[in-house]
């Protein structure tokens, strides 16, 4: 049945599409012919979306930061399943005042042990020298901790860390400050932490987008329309994150990147739509509505898909790392960004159609006409283009070079603000004790054979290498089995374990029935210097690299974890970006008929990108404007943030340029004029892609000021980008550039091209 207009009459006929039209206009015929239906449609995914969105937290436990299937994490398994020792094993600091009588922290401590999910709490992982579990922390204050072990039946780690935290809040002495930290309360904090921060991003930025819409667009209608959109794919990606959470492992942050890109792209998909209708509609009768669908579709529709389309691909490499805050953000990134897609090139036309002339309507004030600045303006930049080019990359080779000093490292509880219950908890022990006690070198030592680890060729083999590593200068204390006490020798050691069960000083029973069990022992090092130090990450590498004859050394830890992920990411980032340029080059290449533009879009987008490193490296690295935005720097930039700050923004980046050069190619399609062309498709763009930046900036922006340093880069990252692509990079270095080459721009080979026109 044919479908009637509701805003209008006469009631127009939809337009047939000839043969020769693309896809896209074909889709946009569908689209208008169809469109209560597609409503309809997107109304009940948007049903089943938001049924399933706000349970997503209850699926979400970890940040999955590190690399789980390298040595560190064999070493955690080896731990467990030999040893008993659970790698979520928590600690409670207690700090108090060194003078008068001593806390009574006995009940407090039989309160946590009597919790269901509790399974021990035990004064220290490994044994101590005498006073174990105490050290001085500052002039007048003492420090006492102890290991929280979980039941392996306690189900949700996170229920179970918030019982502790409760009990400790209540039952916690006058006079004692306490604190739980370890992994699992890191990922616990991190959680709820983001999840506040993410409500106060989008009180912020939503309201300051639909200001900046209204004044963009002159309509509330118009307006609302991008950010409805927007908060529907993200409402409908997160029920989907939820299904695959339910066999999956996803990160905390897949929440956030979500919300952010959703946000962002799907503003700027909605706003180029909407924007080409609406010139579209000024061009034809007001009972033209369905032809100004199809047009907007064959042209701004094949922009819109081909801008996700290259998005995606940089999203959907992250895959490549097997890691899962990666794989989640590569995942979580790609649906919200290809159901962006899917929305501005079904749900958007749908609508259009249904609103005609009415997406006009609530107007505050009719936009007044550019007159021709963007063109002027091209046409001065390609005039003076080589002094123009020059002047820019000379401005960004300054903006990058403070990420030639960049300093590697992986996120851990200093990613958290400072109030932070894990982090305070950590920067009390770190005080009493030393950094490298809070994050030990854990050495997992098994028989080759199944032998016996305390047999006498074992003692005789472990004995000097523990020796060495108390005499190494990087390394603050060892606890082992191999030097419990100073005066024993290698003689004494064989002697003591010849039979491990009838061993007659009972410290050293104990640290055996701890360290050991049959073919297994632990030694955990102390290094002097933080995990994330280089000199850390070289004591690892040098026990990595040594042999003892009959055993097997699986060097573990937080430190080995943090190396293992770094050289996993080093080893992937060639392929991960060699993918990325060869699928961005052949999906441009088939979009604009060239080879050279794919090319020049590519360098240009690395530019920009290189730029916004180098500003992160001036800011996070270095402390700059610290106060500002509120977080203590830590020296070094975790290294997840740049592989996924280029994925998101090499695909970001990407937009502008695919909305740029197809107005472009558009117009010397028809014309053959280069410089028109190039003064044309700026004088079309310029105000919509300055619009669009600001919208991605109001967005990304808001995020800078949340509360977790990888959440705080990553926002200002992309908004600093994206500052530099819009102005720098499309307004004066892609018009120069492409003045300067003049038809070369277009150029193919004859091969490429009827391959790509096939």
């Amino acid at each position: 049945m044919r479908q009637q207009l509701t805003d209008q009459s006469p009631q127009p006929r939809s337009p047939q599409p000839s043969s020769r039209q693309s896809i896209f206009a074909t889709l946009g015929h569908l689209a208008y012919r169809y469109r209560r239906l597609v409503v309809l449609l997107w109304v009940a995914v948007l049903l089943v979306g938001g049924l399933f969105a706000p349970r997503l937290d209850s699926v979400l436990h970890s940040t999955g930061t590190t690399y789980e299937l390298g040595e560190a994490a064999r070493a955690d398994r080896l731990l467990e399943d030999r040893l008993g020792l659970d790698a979520r094993a928590l600690t409670v600091v207690f700090e108090y005042a060194d003078s008068g009588p001593r806390p009574d922290l006995q009940p407090l401590l039989s309160a946590l042990a009597a919790l269901p999910a509790v399974e021990s709490v035990s004064q220290t992982m490994v044994p101590e020298t005498a006073g174990a579990g105490q050290a001085s922390v500052e002039a007048g204050r003492r420090v006492d901790y102890r290991s929280i072990g979980l039941s392996q039946a306690a189900g949700d780690t996170h229920a179970a860390i918030a019982a502790l935290l409760a009990l400790l809040r209540d039952d916690t002495p006058p006079g004692v400050a306490s604190y739980l930290t370890g992994k699992a309360v890191v990922d616990y904090e991190a959680q709820i932490i983001s999840k506040a921060d993410l409500v106060r991003a989008e009180a912020l930025s939503l309201p300051l987008t639909l200001i900046a819409l209204v004044l963009i667009f002159g309509s509330v209608v118009a307006a609302l329309l991008p950010v409805a959109m927007a908060m529907a794919t993200v409402t409908v990606t997160s029920g989907l994150i939820y299904a695959i959470a339910q066999s999956f492992e996803v990160s905390i942050f897949a929440v956030t990147l979500t919300t952010m890109l959703g946000l962002g792209v799907g503003i700027d998909f909605t706003l180029v739509m909407v924007s080409r209708f609406r010139e579209e509609l000024a061009l034809r009768p007001p009972e033209a509505v369905p032809e100004a669908v199809v047009a907007t579709m064959a042209t701004a529709g094949e922009a819109v898909f081909y801008s996700g389309l290259t998005t995606c691909i940089g999203l959907l490499s992250l895959l490549l790392f097997p890691v899962v805050l990666l794989r989640s953000l590569g995942m979580a990134g790609s649906l919200v960004v290809l159901m962006s897609v899917l929305a501005a090139l079904t749900l958007v036309p749908a609508l259009l159609g249904i609103l005609g002339l009415q997406v006009n309507r609530w107007r505050l004030y009719t936009p007044r006409p550019e007159g021709g600045f963007w063109g002027q303006f091209a046409r001065q930049v390609i005039r003076y283009r080589v002094g123009a080019i020059a002047a820019v990359v000379a401005i960004i080779l300054v903006l990058m070079a403070p990420f030639w000093q960049a300093q590697w490292g992986l996120g851990d509880v200093n990613a958290l603000p400072a109030a932070a219950q894990a982090r305070r908890g950590v920067d009390v022990l770190e005080k009493a004790l030393g950094p490298g006690r809070t994050t030990p070198i854990q050495l997992v030592v098994t028989t080759a054979n199944g032998s016996d680890i305390l047999a006498a060729d074992s003692v005789k083999a472990l004995y000097p290498l523990v020796e060495s590593l108390v005499a190494d200068d990087r390394v603050a204390s060892v606890q082992s089995l191999f030097n419990l006490d100073p005066s024993f020798d290698l003689a004494t050691y064989q002697r003591l374990y010849q039979n491990p069960g009838q061993i007659p000083l009972a410290s050293v029973a104990a640290a055996v029935a701890r360290l050991s069990n049959g073919g297994t022992t632990l030694i955990s090092i102390d290094s002097a210097t933080d995990g994330n130090d280089p000199q850390s990450r070289a004591l690892v590498r040098d026990l990595r690299g040594r042999s003892l004859p009959g055993l097997t050394l699986t060097v573990g830890g937080e430190p080995a974890k943090s190396l293992d992920t770094i050289d996993i990411i080093v080893q992937r980032s060639p392929w991960a970006i060699g993918a990325i340029f060869v699928v961005t080059f052949v999906s441009l290449t088939r979009l604009f008929k060239s080879v050279v533009m794919p090319l020049k879009a590519i360098f240009l987008n690395v530019m920009s990108i290189g730029a916004s490193f180098g500003a992160l490296v001036f800011v996070f690295q270095q402390g700059h404007f610290q106060n500002v935005l509120d977080f203590t720097p830590v020296g070094y930039l975790d290294i997840l943030l740049p592989i996924v700050l280029f994925c998101v923004l090499f695909g970001l980046s990407m937009d502008y340029e695919v909305f740029l050069l197809a107005r472009i190619k558009e117009a010397y399609d028809r014309t053959g004029n280069n410089t028109h062309a190039i003064a044309e498709g700026l004088e079309c763009t310029g105000r919509i892609i300055t619009s669009s930046a600001l919208l991605t900036i109001i967005v990304t922006a808001s995020f800078a000021f949340t509360s977790i340093i990888f959440v705080k880069a990553l926002g200002l990252g992309i908004a600093i980008a994206v500052l530099i692509d819009s102005t720098l990079i499309r307004s004066i270095l892609v018009p120069a550039s492409m003045g300067l080459m003049g038809h070369w721009n277009w150029w193919c080979p004859t091969i490429g091209r009827r391959s790509f026109s096939s």
